[in-house]
């Protein structure tokens, strides 16, 4: 994937913090750094590093489409647990699925978990 100021800019925001944004968000932050920019560039972007495993998406109640950073010491196969108050994402190792490719009639090539919760941060 070719570096470039927009998709560093990018990555620096969820660097920032430990959260998952949307792309909404995303473009009012890089919309006053850069004035040709628009959401579907911010779109493909985001998908762009989906394909690459550097983002995930993650699923919120409101249905809007989120992303978040993968850890790159978690290269390996990990869900996610989400705070519903705040945003934060963090991996998680478990992984309780012994015969998810034993499911009949299937040929599983992927699973996804995603496990909702409040922070300790949110709780205090």
């Amino acid at each position: 994937l070719k570096v470039t100021p927009k998709r560093v800019a990018i990555l620096k925001l969820f660097n920032r913090d430990n959260k998952c944004l949307s792309p909404e968000f995303i473009w009012e932050k890089l919309k006053k750094q850069f004035d040709q920019i628009g959401l579907p560039s911010v779109y493909r972007n985001l998908e762009a590093f989906v394909e690459e495993g550097m983002l995930t998406k993650i699923q919120r109640d409101d249905n809007k489409r989120y992303y978040a950073l993968c850890h790159v010491e978690h290269g390996h196969h990990h869900h996610h647990i989400v705070c519903v108050q705040c945003g934060r994402v963090d991996d998680v190792d478990i992984c309780d699925f012994p015969n998810v490719n034993t499911i009949k009639g299937y040929k599983v090539l992927n699973h996804t978990m995603q496990i909702e919760g409040v922070c300790a941060q949110c709780q205090k």
